[in-house]
This record gives structure tokens, sequence and C-alpha cells, in this order.
């Protein structure tokens, strides 16, 4: 396998797609801009990042067959803006031109999962909401301004707004529609990486 575009090919069968309409629709990249890239009539130097990280290959790889096929830790693309009551000009359909960067996702040995149960942090939080923490605890007081799985002496455990208080080693826990709970000594802070809505 000499050729990118066959190398390109083969990521694809690899990663699950039977066929070249199957990966291009799953990527969301027009079909016949990906057909061009698989049977070799357009290069993959604009499009190989994108590829690469889609079907979960080293770039050096598919692009020049250096080294190993598959990657360590997938990236994700950052593919642009999404407006969040400011005006955000629209992504064209064919997005593989416009991967702004690639983002390292955490490590799933270093994740834990919560559900929500009830509604003090809504709307940023639902009921029934898995939220993705770090395993490892962190200094409350490095924390501040940050959602937090916190827990407390008397045994509960909250996400929570970590806010200074006015005591030294003692926090303010703020909700967004609950009262704070003032002056508390958090046992353990475990930073809030993102939530899945299932």
């Amino acid at each position: 396998m000499t050729e990118p575009f066959e190398r390109l090919k083969l990521a694809r069968e690899k990663a699950g797609y039977a066929t070249a309409a199957d990966g291009a629709r799953a990527m969301g990249v027009k079909e016949v801009t990906y057909y061009h890239h698989e049977n070799g009539t357009n290069g993959l130097s604009r499009s190989g990042a994108r590829y690469a990280a889609f079907f979960r290959v080293s770039l050096d790889w598919l692009l020049e067959g250096r080294g190993q096929m598959q990657v360590a830790n997938p990236t994700i693309p950052l593919i642009g803006y999404v407006g969040a009551g400011a005006q955000v000009l629209p992504i064209n359909e064919d997005r593989s031109d416009h991967v702004l960067e690639y983002l390292d996702p955490p490590k799933p040995d270093r994740l834990l999962a919560l559900r929500v149960r009830g509604d003090s942090q809504y709307p940023r939080y639902h009921d029934g909401e898995i939220l993705l923490v770090e395993t490892e605890s962190r200094p409350p007081a490095s924390l501040l301004n940050c959602y937090a799985m916190v827990d407390l002496l008397d045994g509960r455990r909250l996400v929570k707004i970590i806010g200074k208080a006015q005591q030294p080693e003692r926090f303010t826990l703020r909700s967004h529609n609950a009262p704070d709970i003032e002056n508390v000594v958090v046992t353990a802070a475990h930073r809030v990486v993102g939530c899945l809505d299932v």
C-alpha cells in the first residue's frame, strides 16, 4: 500500500464503514468530495488531518505511510463556533476545510460518571444527565468559580460552583436556582469536564 488514497480506504474500512458513501455521510463530507480523495483523483493534503482524526489513524501514516496506522488517543475536530445569543457565520456543508484545531478528549481512565438528581444547577445541568468528572480530586481552592463534584463532611455529594468563603479552608458552594451553602469544608473536589444527555 504505497499511496495515501489506498491508506485512506483501509482506514475507513478498519473504522467500520463498509462503503465510501458511509464514511462520507458519517463525517458530514460531500460524497463526491470523499470519492475523489479515496480514489486518488484529488490529493489529501488539505483534508488529511480531518480524515486521520475521524478514522483514528496517524496523520503521518495516512499521508506518508510512516509509523503505526492507529493513533493511541483520538482527537475531536473543532469545526467552528455556535451562537449563544451572538451572530455566528454559518459553516458550509463540507466541514473538512473548516477544522480550526484538533482537541484531545479526556482519557476514559481519568473520568468518573455521575447521574444528576435534582435541578439546583438548572439550566446548566438537568435532572438525569450524566456528568463526567475527573477521577483525581483537586484542592478546592484550585477550582474557584468552576463546576465541581464536591464531597462534604456530612456525607453529601453535590455538583456546585466553588466560591471562596470568609474563613480559611472553607468554601461557599453556589447553585443557579438554590441558596448558597456557605462556609463548608470540602473533603474532595472533582472538576466537571462535560456531560452526556442520555
